[in-house]
């Protein structure tokens, strides 16, 4: 491990790599800022987005009823005041100055057709089942959106954070990326695919046009390169995106970048196939969970940028609850459950697996350490894997297919409990939800139903204790860490704040400053 950290910093250090990355980039316009992302968001459109790189870039394209800030509190947006007179009713007084990047005010009317879109079958939008609870959508007058719901629910503020289309537009099948608009503080001008996606300042929004006229997220799949080209000013801002070797050497020896760490709202997580005849075993599942040591991964692959975890919500969330079990890594006890379970080397032979498993991750590198690591483990339980990568889209549109053993991923942004529905629940297989291990058990089907209806904070609280036990016995994923918010940035970028769950909106309020150039 350390031998490959050392190789990529001797990358870095080589004058002709750096040459390259200066001669190659390819610029917007040079008062641009410049952010360096993996892979192209999959899906612009709002009504479809479900990975990080397409929600964040979509957080600054489109506005919503309201945002959630660093502290998971929803703060006023488009949405200037909201009521909940009763269990079963959400009022949303309206700003009377957002408009759309054409010019057109945004009404209760396009609030109320974006919802109702988002609610129809025939749309198959995965945000559809977070609003299984609502009823109708009402307008009263230009400026006011009332929601009625079938039954309580307790995590209904979290959909309020979906970007609103224009009436005319939000039940459209599909929708080429120049027919997107919102009314957030930039518009789309450019999308190259696996190039880049190029936002311009929206100089009628309601906050005042943004201090950064023009931002261009640019496709740069190796860390190396994404590394090159902060150290050389050809990008400004790098979130979460170099691998911890790389970071460290940078802490050390790059001054004119700013480092930041905090604590985020991810969930970095093993996902299994629970159709798979072995996984569907929970004894195999809690082997493989005895077999990984992720203490070990966290110290030497992520240089100690994360924290083991026990379950989706990290130790700050309010539902958060310590007792579930740890499954520290104890190989020993994995071959005995593995034994148990009948899965022992055929023959006798101890040279032979036990049971041989796919596991799917991308072609970024960080992620194909671990599955090399993960395989080393697996393999001393006598479980072999066969590694197979795939560019982003691929990737991602295999897991939601279905299509895969094991694999590695994390949700980001975790605020409610009510993931714990969204992805656990029998009836969130893909495309209703994000069930994507297809688990199936009546107890968390019930507690998490329970939970949604709850508005008491501290039943609510009881009940996902409850739910986080469960998850822990069954294992339907298995919890791997709880990563930190690394955001790295170059000098010329000013007034930027990192927010926990990655959310770029704070960069409508930052700007460039002009740094001299070396003699």
């Amino acid at each position: 491990m350390v031998q490959y950290g050392n190789r990529l910093i001797t990358c870095l250090l080589l004058p002709a790599c750096i040459f390259i990355a200066c001669e190659t980039r390819d610029k917007a316009s040079d008062n641009a800022l410049r952010i360096a992302i993996e892979a192209m968001p999959t899906q612009l459109d709002p009504r479809f987005a479900t990975d990080a790189h397409s929600s964040r870039i979509g957080g600054l394209i489109f506005s919503s009823l309201t945002r959630i800030d660093g502290n998971g509190v929803h703060q006023p947006y488009l949405a200037e005041s909201w009521l909940h007179p009763d269990s079963l009713t959400y009022v949303f007084e309206l700003r009377h100055d957002f408009r759309f990047h054409d010019g057109t005010p945004v009404s209760a009317g396009d609030v109320a057709a974006t919802y109702l879109a988002l609610k129809a079958p025939s749309l198959s939008s995965p945000r559809a089942a977070m609003l299984s609870s609502v009823q109708s959508v009402e307008i009263e007058g230009e400026d006011r959106v009332v929601f009625r719901l079938g039954q309580p629910d307790a995590s209904f503020m979290d959909a309020t954070t979906f970007g609103i289309l224009p009436a005319r537009l939000a039940a459209a099948p599909r929708l080429d990326w120049r027919e997107l608009i919102g009314a957030g503080p930039y518009r789309l001008s450019d999308v190259a695919d696996d190039r880049w996606v190029r936002l311009t300042a929206f100089a009628g929004y309601a906050g005042g046009a943004p201090p950064i006229n023009e931002i261009e997220f640019k496709i740069v799949p190796d860390t190396t390169m994404r590394a090159l080209e902060l150290i050389n000013n050809s990008v400004d801002l790098v979130q979460n995106g170099l691998d911890p070797d790389i970071v460290t050497w940078l802490r050390r020896n790059e001054h004119a970048l700013s480092i930041r760490r905090d604590p985020s709202n991810s969930f970095q997580y093993l996902g299994m196939n629970l159709r798979h005849p072995a996984l569907s075993r929970v004894a195999v599942r809690r082997a493989i969970a005895y077999a990984i040591n992720r203490e070990e991964i966290v110290r030497y692959v992520l240089k100690s940028t994360a924290t083991t975890a026990t379950g989706m919500l990290p130790p700050h969330h309010w539902a958060f609850s310590n007792a579930p079990r740890a499954y520290s890594y104890d190989p020993a006890r994995a071959r005995e459950l593995l034994d148990r379970a009948g899965l022992g080397h055929p023959g006798g032979d101890p040279a032979v697996p036990r049971l041989k498993l796919s596991y799917k991750t991308t072609t970024q590198e960080l992620s194909r350490r671990i599955a090399e690591v993960v395989a080393d483990q697996l393999a001393r339980v006598g479980i072999e894997l066969e590694i197979f990568t795939y560019e982003w889209g691929t990737f991602y549109s295999d897991i939601k297919e279905g299509n895969f053993h094991l694999y590695s991923l994390s949700w980001v942004g975790v605020t409610d409990p009510d993931i714990y529905r969204l992805v656990y629940h029998s009836a969130m297989v893909p495309p209703a939800g994000n069930n994507r291990g297809r688990y199936s058990d009546q107890r968390m089907d019930k507690l998490t139903e329970r939970g949604r209806l709850e508005t008491s904070l501290d039943r609510r609280r009881r009940i996902y204790k409850r739910a986080q036990k469960l998850a822990a016995r069954q294992l339907p994923y298995i919890p791997l860490w709880w990563p930190d918010n690394v955001v790295l940035n170059g000098p010329r970028l000013t007034g930027f704040t990192p927010h926990p769950s990655g959310d770029l909106f704070s960069l409508s309020e930052a700007d460039l400053r002009v740094v001299d150039a070396e003699p």
